[in-house]
């Protein structure tokens, strides 16, 4: 299976040997690279928001984004150098930051730019999933538990009903209340695995990966449970 990596990409060696050729690691790597945000995402939030608000501190708008102070200045010195936007002093604390005419302009054609890469996010998204349970399939899956609600989950259950796999519970790691329900499944507690009797936990996140695999290895045995990603993160 996949594995997770913050610098590279590794693939397990079973995995790969029971792969045809290397076209289906090139596959993933390509869907991958489609569900990164790109950085124009960045640069059309920065521009939409001080179209809205132009006087705030950079400090102000790295806390809206939730982004470091020193990412949130290069951005928008690089926005000024291109001439997006104009900068003015207000006061020790806040700078005026203007879009200028071509500014408007790019920021209209970084939304239908990124219109076009949701649409194609999501049918990558479809893909990737689908192979993985596919895969899943394959390897004689019958009882399968998610972990983790997002986007990914979402796009994992319209693609699970497609295939002989049931799906036994959802988990997710925040406390919520014990009636609350997502698609007819009461949302578990990690800690509550083992009640659910699955033959495997598909983590349905891209972001998390690796830390919520280290949660599920304290309640189930790897050797008896399978454990799977959606793909390289």
């Amino acid at each position: 299976m996949f594995v997770q990596n913050a610098n590279n990409f590794e693939l397990e060696l079973d995995t790969f040997q029971s792969c045809n050729d290397a076209k289906y690691l090139i596959e993933m790597m390509t869907l991958f690279a489609l569900l990164k945000s790109p950085q124009e995402m960045k640069e059309f939030g920065f521009l939409q928001e001080l179209e809205k608000s132009p006087v705030v501190s950079q400090r102000e708008l790295s806390r809206r984004f939730g982004v470091a102070l020193g990412v949130t200045n290069a951005c928008l010195r690089k926005m000024a150098g291109k001439g997006w936007i104009r900068i003015r002093e207000m006061d020790h604390h806040k700078s005026g930051y203007f879009l200028t005419p071509k500014g408007v302009a790019e920021k209209t054609r970084l939304h239908l730019h990124l219109v076009s890469w949701r649409v194609q996010q999501y049918s990558a998204l479809k893909e990737m999933v689908g192979k993985r349970l596919e895969e899943m399939e394959r390897r004689g899956i019958k009882r399968v538990v998610f972990y983790g609600l997002s986007d990914e989950m979402e796009v994992a259950f319209l693609k699970l009903q497609g295939s002989k796999m049931k799906l036994v519970g959802i988990m997710d790691d925040e406390e919520r209340n014990g009636d609350e329900n997502c698609f007819g499944h009461e949302l578990k507690d990690v800690s509550q695995i083992v009640g659910l009797k699955p033959d495997a936990i598909l983590i349905t996140s891209l972001n998390d990966g690796e830390k919520k695999e280290e949660q599920v290895k304290k309640y189930i045995d790897p050797a008896k449970v399978s454990i799977f990603h959606l793909s390289i993160p």
